[in-house]
């Protein structure tokens, strides 16, 4: 195919695979409704720091409105909530023998789907940690599993191929939904952790802490259609041992705090807990996006009190 690889969104993770992309040699066009976002990448390129790597690319940047009317093949990066419009980019532009590469938080191919069709989307589990720092400066915190593969599974295609070579860190997978729900798993940990102000290995470690993340984990696997892959420490049939293998997994990241912490505390802008809440259900996760709603709205502050709360709703479940 000839033209760009172009991605939608272009911050933590789109930005940084775009740098990447570009670092390679590859003809790669970001693409971002942060107006600041784009102008910084224009006028001085974007900025990868962290202790992965730092280098600095000169790489296209435009506003959704100046998106070329074709496009051969797409990467979605947006936030979740952010997906239909991200569809509605596609749905008359992407190529009828294109494709689109999701490689977001959350089960949201079926909006891609909807808009351009089940056999040109491709889904991934993305597990690297990054941040937008600043306009045009992105820290990229580590290294992790990254995982490229068809929805339907089984096979490995030529394209998932194509991509996994392509992309950095990536490898095929032919159950990509499995690793998908495992990331929906950890991810309920990483939620119930945000409403605190701790790091993420601490809410990890500290003993008052593990039956929640044990619990609200085991209430997300529960629900998974499909056999869950492990990844980076966590493993779905050992919650226990995972708690101690992902605080150590994150120990040795520069990113200390989930992105939906950064949201809430940092950013002070709406998570994708809503669309969270179309994945999974259950009690336990429900009292999560409460918490997280209240944040969002200025009746709480992410603080320890909050995971102490959240303690004390699963200890009153758990029978003695």
């Amino acid at each position: 195919m000839s033209g760009p690889l172009v991605i939608i969104g272009g911050g933590a993770i789109g930005g940084t695979l775009g740098a990447h992309l570009v670092r390679a040699g590859h003809d790669v066009l970001l693409c971002d409704a942060d107006v600041a976002h784009v102008a910084a990448i224009r006028e001085h390129g974007l900025r990868i720091e962290g202790p992965v790597n730092e280098f600095t690319v000169q790489i296209p940047a435009v506003p959704p409105d100046e998106l070329p009317d074709r496009i051969e093949r797409a990467i979605v990066a947006v936030k979740s909530l952010h997906t239909r419009a991200a569809a509605e980019l596609l749905r008359d532009r992407l190529a009828p023998d294109g494709y689109v590469l999701t490689v977001q938080n959350g089960l949201t191919a079926d909006t891609l789907v909807k808009a351009v069709g089940r056999d040109r989307v491709i889904s991934s589990f993305v597990n690297f940690g990054a941040d937008l720092m600043a306009p045009g400066v992105i820290m990229q915190g580590n290294v992790a599993t990254f995982r490229v593969g068809e929805l339907d599974g089984g096979t490995i295609t030529p394209r998932v191929r194509e991509l996994a070579e392509l992309l950095p860190y990536a490898q095929p997978t032919d159950n990509v939904l499995g690793y998908l729900w495992g990331k929906e798993a950890y991810g309920a940990m990483l939620w119930a952790g945000a409403v605190s102000d701790l790091s993420i290995a601490e809410t990890l470690e500290r003993p008052e802490y593990r039956p929640v993340m044990i619990a609200i984990a085991q209430e997300v696997l529960d629900q998974a259609p499909v056999p869950v892959e492990s990844f980076d420490g966590f493993v779905p049939d050992d919650l226990e041992g995972s708690l101690d293998r992902l605080a150590v997994f994150n120990r040795r990241s520069a990113k200390t705090h989930s992105g939906i912490y950064r949201d809430l505390a940092v950013r002070k802008r709406k998570t994708e807990i809503d669309e969270m809440l179309r994945d999974v259900s259950g009690p336990i996760f429900d009292k999560v996006a409460e918490l997280i709603h209240d944040i969002e709205e200025g009746r709480r502050v992410n603080e320890a009190a909050n995971l102490d709360e959240l303690a004390a709703f699963v200890a009153a479940r758990t029978p003695a």
